[in-house]
C-alpha cells in the first residue's frame, strides 16, 4: 500500500494567509501610512482622509455578497487571482490619477477596495471551511493572521519606499502593486478549492476515518440556507455583535498615525505604532482560534470587544512611549481576537455550506457602520481640535454590544432548530 501523502490544508492556510495579508494588510494598515502622507502634501482635511477610509470599509462590505457569489460559481482560487489583479491595478491607478481628495476616494475607496473585498477574507475562509473541520477555527485564525503579519510589514515597508521615492507618497503604492501581483500569482499556483480536488479529505483524516468533534464540533453544524438562518435570533444577535468590533477598529487604525503625531510622536514612532498593532492581531488572531476550538466562541468573542473597548480609552493617554506601547498591544490583541472570534462564530452556528453566504450577508451591514466611523471621527477632530470625545463614545458602544452575543441561544440549541426547520 502507497504512504498516504502528506496533507496539503495545513501548507494551504499559509499560502491563503500570504494572500489576504497582501490584498487586505497591505491595502488597509499599510495604507494608514501612504495616505497620511498624501493628505498632507495635498493639504486635505482629517474628514477627507477618513471619508477615503469610509468608502473602502464600505466598499469591502458591500463587496462580501458579490464575494460569496463568485466563490459559489467559480470557485475561492479564481475569486482571489481576480481581487488580486484589481488591487494591482488599483495601486496603479493611485500613482497616475489622483491629484485630490475625490479622486483618492474614487480610486482607493471603490478600485482598491474592491479588490481586497473579492481578493482576501471571504474566498480564503470559505476555502479554510472546506479543508477543515476539527481544527477549522485555528485554520480561520492563521488565514486571518496574515492581514496582521503583512501590517506588520506593511507599515515600516511603505515608510522605507516612500523614503526611497524621494518622500512622494506614491513609493508607497509602487510597493503594493508588486505585491498584489504576487498575491495573484500564489492563488494561481498553489491554492485548491476542496481536499476532494487532490484526492484528501478535511483535516487530512484517511477515507474511511472521522472528523469527530474535537471542542465545539464544526461538523454538528447542519448545512443551512441564508433564510434559514436569517429566521433565527442568534443570526441578528451576531451581526450587530459585529458591529462593536468593527465601528472602533475601523476608525482608530484610519486615525492611529495622525493622533499619535498630535500627541507628539515622530512619524517613525508612529508608523512603528501601527506595525505593532498589526504584529499584536497576530497574537490575538491566533490566541482567538486555539480558544474558539475548545470553547464557545461567542463567549471568547465577548472578551475579546472588551479588550478593544479597553485599548480605544488607552489612545486618548497614548503620549508617553509605554503607554503607545501599551495602546498598540492592546488594541491589535482586541481587533485581532475579534474578528477571529466573529468569523468563528459565524461557521460553529451555521456550518460551512453557509459561511459564505452568511457571513457575506453579514459584512455589508457591520462595515457600513464601520465605514462611517472614521468620516465621524474625522469630523469631530475638524470641529473639536481633539479626538478624545469620539473614541471614548466608541468605546462605550463596543462594550455594550459585546454583550449582545451572549443573548443569542446555546449553538447546540441553535442547531437543533436548523434542523427541525430542514
Amino acid at each position: 500500500m502507497s504512504p498516504q501523502p502528506r496533507f496539503y490544508g495545513w501548507f494551504l492556510v499559509v499560502v491563503l494567509a500570504a494572500i489576504v495579508g497582501i490584498n487586505f494588510g497591505f491595502c488597509y494598515t499599510g495604507a494608514s501610512v501612504t495616505n497620511a502622507s498624501m493628505a498632507a502634501e495635498m493639504g486635505l482635511s482629517r474628514g477627507m482622509l477618513g471619508l477615503g477610509f469610509t468608502a473602502f470599509v464600505l466598499m469591502v462590505g458591500c463587496s462580501a455578497p458579490v464575494s460569496a457569489r463568485l466563490v459559489g460559481r467559480y470557485g475561492p482560487r479564481r475569486t482571489l487571482a481576480a481581487g488580486s489583479a484589481l488591487v494591482a491595478i488599483g495601486a496603479l491607478l493611485l500613482t497616475i490619477v489622483v491629484d485630490g481628495g475625490w479622486s483618492y476616494i474614487a480610486v482607493y475607496g471603490g478600485v482598491v477596495a474592491l479588490g481586497s473585498g473579492l481578493g482576501a477574507l471571504i474566498p480564503a475562509q470559505s476555502c479554510v471551511a472546506n479543508w477543515f473541520v476539527k481544527r477549522r477555527s485555528f485554520g480561520l485564525a492563521i488565514v486571518l493572521a496574515g492581514s496582521g503579519v503583512a501590517g506588520s510589514i506593511a507599515a515600516p515597508l511603505i515608510n522605507q519606499a516612500i523614503a526611497w521615492n524621494g518622500g512622494d507618497w506614491r513609493g508607497g503604492w509602487y510597493c503594493v502593486f508588486a505585491a498584489a501581483c504576487v498575491s495573484g500569482a500564489l492563488a494561481l499556483w498553489l491554492v485548491r478549492d476542496r481536499p476532494e480536488d487532490m484526492g484528501q479529505r478535511p483535516d487530512g483524516v484517511a477515507a474511511t476515518g472521522a472528523a469527530g468533534d474535537g471542542g465545539p464540533a464544526l461538523a454538528t453544524a447542519p448545512p443551512s440556507t441564508l433564510r434559514q438562518a436569517m429566521g433565527t435570533r442568534a443570526y441578528w444577535l451576531i451581526t450587530v455583535a459585529a458591529v462593536g468590533e468593527t465601528v472602533p477598529s475601523s476608525a482608530v487604525l484610519a486615525h492611529g498615525v495622525p493622533h499619535l503625531r498630535d500627541l507628539g510622536h515622530s512619524p517613525e514612532i508612529a508608523a512603528g505604532a501601527i506595525s505593532l498593532f498589526a504584529l499584536s492581531s497576530v497574537a490575538g488572531k491566533l490566541g482567538a482560534g486555539y480558544l474558539c476550538d475548545r470553547f464557545e466562541p461567542r463567549y471568547m468573542w465577548t472578551c475579546f470587544i472588551l479588550v478593544l473597548s479597553a485599548a480605544v480609552v488607552l489612545a486618548t493617554q497614548a503620549r508617553g512611549l509605554p503607554m503607545m506601547v501599551a495602546f498598540a498591544c492592546t488594541l491589535g490583541v482586541g481587533a485581532g481576537g475579534a474578528l477571529t472570534c466573529w468569523h468563528s462564530t459565524v461557521a460553529h452556528y451555521f456550518g460551512p455550506r453557509a459561511f459564505p453566504t452568511v457571513l457575506g450577508s453579514q459584512m455589508p451591514f457591520s462595515n457600513a457602520f464601520a465605514a462611517v466611523s472614521p468620516f465621524l471621527t474625522g469630523l469631530a477632530f475638524d470641529r473639536m481640535g481633539s479626538y478624545q470625545t469620539a473614541f471614548y463614545a466608541m468605546a462605550a458602544m463596543g462594550a455594550v454590544l459585546a454583550c449582545l452575543v451572549l443573548l443569542a441561544p446555546s449553538a447546540e440549541h441553535h442547531r437543533h432548530q436548523l434542523a427541525q426547520a430542514a
